[in-house]
């Protein structure tokens, strides 16, 4: 009874409420809608023309289609919750979208939100839409960054006391990170979200009671992200972007549910083994090269004492560290999982 009443605050929906199947088959229905509209105006750009027939860059519209929608319509939480199951169009011959010099406009199927367009700035789709068909402004060039790059990330927070400390030395330091935040911290501690994001991080989604996602049906997998997005929304009035799975634990079947790129890691301090700071050190200087993304955790008091070591360290050895999409030089597009940079692989 409390938990549901933790929920009803910020407004969440309980599982049973969370139809998959029901939606699932309007999310159908509607990709066949899309593939015979496509049929009918064959002369039309489709998704395929757009993206260089990429279901990954399909899958990343999707998402910003969702975010778009929130963003311009200003969701409740119970209505962000819902939107993993807005229908969207999964084939690349459909054609239910307009591109003109400012937006690319998805048209929409019937749907709860009673929305029927939404427009997506081109700015937001550089490096997704391919270059012929976007304004020259908005032309994708790979982003220049030095030559020695590394990304810091931090998982199972938000923490009251760890993640300000962290913040305050990420500050000192001038560093970016990404935090992977878990759903019921969210809740407890939105403020804590609320300074990630204005100390100029990232807040990436970690699922909301992190289990093993893998161990879970498709139903309730989906319900832990979409209500770790709710909360997250709640707090900062974004939707995160990234995803991470609790242990790094995904399969095809978990990582092509979210349209969102899976943030593995290809350093692990081990921080969570070691709860020793100089052994956490020690381990990450040892292991990172150039390109990592390294894993760490802002809920652990060795942790964050190892950071101001690792980073005047990784700096004496000519790194930067940068955010994610720096390290990768492009958009990271989803359902490919990231391993560091020039590492992403399909499922």
């Amino acid at each position: 009874m409390k938990y549901q009443k933790a929920l009803a605050t910020i407004g969440i929906l309980s599982l049973a409420a969370f139809a998959f199947g029901t939606v699932s088959a309007t999310t159908n229905a509607a990709a066949k809608s899309s593939q015979s509209v496509a049929k009918k105006t064959s002369k039309r750009l489709t998704y395929g023309n757009i993206t260089n027939n990429n279901l990954n860059r399909l899958a990343t519209i999707r998402q910003l289609t969702r975010t778009q929608l929130a963003e311009t319509h200003k969701l409740s939480g119970k209505q962000v919750q819902r939107l993993v199951y807005l229908p969207l169009p999964r084939h690349l011959t459909a054609t239910n979208f307009t591109l003109d010099s400012q937006h690319l406009t998805i048209h929409l199927t019937k749907n709860q939100y009673g929305v029927k367009n939404v427009a997506i700035p081109l700015n937001k789709l550089t490096g997704i839409i391919l270059n012929r068909y976007m304004p020259k402004k908005y032309d994708f060039t790979p982003v220049k960054t030095p030559k020695k790059v590394v990304a810091l990330t931090f998982d199972d927070g938000p923490d009251p006391t760890l993640t300000p400390r962290l913040l305050k030395t990420l500050k000192k330091y001038n560093v970016p990170a990404t935090f992977f935040e878990v759903g019921t911290s969210v809740m407890r501690y939105p403020s804590i979200s609320r300074e990630v994001l204005k100390s100029g991080n990232q807040i990436g989604n970690h699922s909301w009671s992190h289990p093993q996602l893998t161990n879970l049906s498709s139903t309730s997998a989906l319900h832990q992200i979409a209500l770790t997005d709710a909360a997250i929304y709640k707090a900062t009035k974004t939707i995160p972007y990234y995803i991470r799975p609790p242990y790094g634990a995904v399969n095809a079947r978990i990582g092509n549910l979210y349209d969102r790129p899976i943030v593995r890691w290809s350093v692990d301090s081990r921080d969570w083994a070691y709860l020793n700071t100089a052994k956490t050190v020690s381990h990450v200087l040892a292991t990172t090269t150039n390109g990592s993304i390294i894993l760490m955790h802002d809920i652990h008091a060795t942790s964050v004492a190892a950071v101001p070591q690792i980073i005047r360290s990784l700096k004496k050895r000519g790194y930067t560290f940068v955010t994610l999409e720096q390290l990768n030089q492009k958009p990271l597009l989803g359902n490919l999982q990231y391993f560091g940079r020039n590492d992403y692989r399909g499922f």
